[in-house]
Protein backbone atom coordinates (compact mmCIF):
# COMPACT_ATOMS: atom_id res chain seq x y z
CA UNK A 1 0.00 0.00 0.00
CA UNK A 2 0.73 3.56 -0.77
CA UNK A 3 2.22 5.99 1.69
CA UNK A 4 1.87 9.67 0.95
CA UNK A 5 4.59 10.63 3.10
CA UNK A 6 6.83 11.71 0.21
CA UNK A 7 4.77 14.17 -1.34
CA UNK A 8 5.14 15.62 -5.07
CA UNK A 9 6.75 18.15 -6.42
CA UNK A 10 4.87 18.78 -9.22
CA UNK A 11 0.95 19.54 -9.79
CA UNK A 12 -0.99 16.88 -11.91
CA UNK A 13 -3.43 16.77 -14.55
CA UNK A 14 -6.78 14.39 -14.05
CA UNK A 15 -8.14 13.05 -17.43
CA UNK A 16 -6.37 15.61 -19.63
CA UNK A 17 -8.03 18.80 -17.83
CA UNK A 18 -7.18 21.52 -15.18
CA UNK A 19 -4.56 21.03 -12.76
CA UNK A 20 -4.79 19.16 -8.96
CA UNK A 21 -3.09 20.82 -6.15
CA UNK A 22 -0.12 18.72 -4.63
CA UNK A 23 -1.62 17.55 -2.00
CA UNK A 24 -5.04 16.46 -4.29
CA UNK A 25 -2.69 14.71 -6.66
CA UNK A 26 -0.93 12.55 -3.50
CA UNK A 27 -4.59 12.10 -1.91
CA UNK A 28 -6.00 10.63 -5.11
CA UNK A 29 -2.89 8.51 -6.14
CA UNK A 30 -3.58 6.98 -2.26
CA UNK A 31 -6.77 6.64 -2.94
CA UNK A 32 -6.47 4.99 -6.08
CA UNK A 33 -4.23 2.65 -4.33
CA UNK A 34 -6.25 1.57 -1.62
CA UNK A 35 -9.27 1.23 -3.54
CA UNK A 36 -7.58 -1.66 -5.86
CA UNK A 37 -10.05 -3.34 -7.92
CA UNK A 38 -13.03 -2.45 -6.65
CA UNK A 39 -15.14 0.84 -7.21
CA UNK A 40 -14.48 2.41 -4.01
CA UNK A 41 -12.35 1.63 -0.92
CA UNK A 42 -13.63 -0.56 2.03
CA UNK A 43 -14.17 2.02 5.13
CA UNK A 44 -11.72 -0.12 7.26
CA UNK A 45 -8.75 0.02 4.51
CA UNK A 46 -8.33 4.09 5.10
CA UNK A 47 -6.25 4.18 7.60
CA UNK A 48 -5.12 7.82 8.77
CA UNK A 49 -1.37 6.38 9.21
CA UNK A 50 -1.22 5.39 5.48
CA UNK A 51 -1.35 9.48 4.86
CA UNK A 52 0.07 11.00 7.92
CA UNK A 53 1.96 13.57 6.05
CA UNK A 54 -1.80 14.70 4.38
CA UNK A 55 -3.54 14.27 7.14
CA UNK A 56 -3.88 18.02 8.55
CA UNK A 57 -5.06 19.02 5.02
CA UNK A 58 -7.71 16.19 5.29
CA UNK A 59 -11.97 16.28 5.83
CA UNK A 60 -13.49 12.83 6.14
CA UNK A 61 -17.13 13.15 6.06
CA UNK A 62 -20.42 9.93 6.67
CA UNK A 63 -23.84 10.43 5.95
CA UNK A 64 -25.85 11.27 8.60
CA UNK A 65 -29.55 10.84 7.06
CA UNK A 66 -30.72 12.34 3.78
CA UNK A 67 -29.64 16.02 4.10
CA UNK A 68 -26.80 15.90 6.95
CA UNK A 69 -22.84 15.08 5.91
CA UNK A 70 -20.33 15.20 9.15
CA UNK A 71 -17.46 16.25 9.31
CA UNK A 72 -15.92 13.41 11.90
CA UNK A 73 -12.02 14.81 10.65
CA UNK A 74 -10.95 18.07 10.37
CA UNK A 75 -7.41 18.64 9.51
CA UNK A 76 -5.56 21.10 11.66
CA UNK A 77 -4.33 22.78 8.91
CA UNK A 78 -7.61 23.67 7.56
CA UNK A 79 -8.87 24.14 11.84
CA UNK A 80 -5.96 26.63 11.62
CA UNK A 81 -6.50 28.60 8.18
CA UNK A 82 -10.30 28.57 8.81
CA UNK A 83 -10.02 29.63 12.45
CA UNK A 84 -12.67 26.89 13.63
CA UNK A 85 -12.54 23.10 13.95
CA UNK A 86 -15.80 21.75 11.82
CA UNK A 87 -15.40 17.70 13.68
CA UNK A 88 -19.14 17.16 14.08
CA UNK A 89 -20.66 19.77 12.51
CA UNK A 90 -23.03 19.29 8.80
CA UNK A 91 -21.37 20.33 5.78
CA UNK A 92 -24.50 22.03 4.60
CA UNK A 93 -24.26 24.44 7.54
CA UNK A 94 -21.49 26.01 6.46
CA UNK A 95 -23.74 26.57 2.51
CA UNK A 96 -26.02 28.63 1.22
CA UNK A 97 -29.31 27.73 1.25
CA UNK A 98 -29.29 28.01 -2.50
CA UNK A 99 -26.53 25.90 -2.90
CA UNK A 100 -27.17 23.05 -0.08
CA UNK A 101 -29.81 21.17 -3.09
CA UNK A 102 -27.26 21.19 -5.14
CA UNK A 103 -24.15 20.02 -3.13
CA UNK A 104 -26.42 17.16 -1.37
CA UNK A 105 -27.11 15.68 -5.19
CA UNK A 106 -22.86 15.95 -6.12
CA UNK A 107 -22.00 14.29 -2.76
CA UNK A 108 -25.06 11.82 -3.18
CA UNK A 109 -23.65 11.14 -6.89
CA UNK A 110 -20.37 10.10 -5.24
CA UNK A 111 -21.43 7.05 -4.70
CA UNK A 112 -24.09 6.66 -7.36
CA UNK A 113 -21.22 6.66 -10.13
CA UNK A 114 -19.00 5.90 -8.49
CA UNK A 115 -16.55 9.07 -9.22
CA UNK A 116 -14.39 11.87 -7.43
CA UNK A 117 -14.61 15.69 -7.74
CA UNK A 118 -12.86 18.60 -7.78
CA UNK A 119 -14.49 21.85 -5.91
CA UNK A 120 -12.47 25.22 -6.15
CA UNK A 121 -13.84 28.11 -3.67
CA UNK A 122 -12.48 31.94 -4.08
CA UNK A 123 -11.12 32.66 -0.54
CA UNK A 124 -10.06 36.00 0.84
CA UNK A 125 -6.98 36.27 3.34
CA UNK A 126 -6.56 38.51 5.48
CA UNK A 127 -4.44 41.05 3.40
CA UNK A 128 -7.06 41.63 1.07
CA UNK A 129 -5.81 38.60 -1.45
CA UNK A 130 -8.20 36.20 -3.10
CA UNK A 131 -6.68 32.68 -3.33
CA UNK A 132 -7.97 29.57 -4.60
CA UNK A 133 -8.96 27.13 -1.76
CA UNK A 134 -9.41 23.32 -3.67
CA UNK A 135 -11.23 20.57 -2.26
CA UNK A 136 -11.03 16.86 -3.22
CA UNK A 137 -13.71 14.68 -2.27
CA UNK A 138 -13.52 11.17 -3.03
CA UNK A 139 -16.15 8.19 -2.21
CA UNK A 140 -15.56 5.83 0.50
CA UNK A 141 -17.59 2.55 1.11
CA UNK A 142 -20.26 2.54 4.27
CA UNK A 143 -18.59 1.07 7.45
CA UNK A 144 -20.05 -1.48 10.02
CA UNK A 145 -22.51 1.66 10.65
CA UNK A 146 -23.94 1.53 6.77
CA UNK A 147 -23.16 5.24 6.03
CA UNK A 148 -21.23 5.82 3.53
CA UNK A 149 -18.17 8.15 3.90
CA UNK A 150 -16.43 10.78 1.52
CA UNK A 151 -12.89 11.77 2.12
CA UNK A 152 -10.22 14.12 0.64
CA UNK A 153 -7.99 17.13 1.47
CA UNK A 154 -8.23 20.83 0.92
CA UNK A 155 -5.75 23.11 0.36
CA UNK A 156 -4.36 26.53 -0.94
CA UNK A 157 -3.89 25.73 -5.19
CA UNK A 158 -0.88 28.12 -5.22
CA UNK A 159 0.75 27.16 -1.67
CA UNK A 160 3.63 25.78 -1.13
CA UNK A 161 4.01 23.20 1.63
CA UNK A 162 4.24 24.55 5.35
CA UNK A 163 3.15 27.82 4.00
CA UNK A 164 1.19 30.04 6.57
CA UNK A 165 -2.02 31.63 5.09
CA UNK A 166 -4.07 33.94 7.38
CA UNK A 167 -8.01 34.39 6.92
CA UNK A 168 -10.31 36.79 8.36
CA UNK A 169 -12.01 35.40 11.38
CA UNK A 170 -15.24 34.48 9.49
CA UNK A 171 -14.08 33.89 6.18
CA UNK A 172 -16.80 33.95 3.05
CA UNK A 173 -16.03 31.64 0.13
CA UNK A 174 -17.42 31.59 -3.47
CA UNK A 175 -17.86 28.79 -5.86
CA UNK A 176 -14.99 28.94 -8.57
CA UNK A 177 -15.22 25.84 -10.49
CA UNK A 178 -16.46 22.43 -9.82
CA UNK A 179 -15.91 19.30 -11.77
CA UNK A 180 -16.10 15.42 -11.48
CA UNK A 181 -13.57 13.42 -11.70
CA UNK A 182 -14.17 10.16 -13.68
CA UNK A 183 -12.36 7.52 -11.42
CA UNK A 184 -13.30 4.57 -14.17
CA UNK A 185 -16.91 4.53 -13.94
CA UNK A 186 -17.76 7.94 -15.63
CA UNK A 187 -19.57 10.92 -14.25
CA UNK A 188 -23.01 12.19 -13.97
CA UNK A 189 -24.42 13.76 -16.60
Amino acid sequence: MAHTDHLPEFVGHVNGEATLSFRSQAFLAYWKDVRGSSPVPAAEDVRPSDFVSLLPYVRYMRWRGPDAVVFTVWGTALSEWMNVDLTGRNVFDFLPEAERPVEIQRLKNLHLVPCGFVQQRRVTDISGMTRLFEFLTLPVAAGEDGEPRMIGPGSFVDSVPGERVELADDPKTVIHSFRYLDLGYGVPD
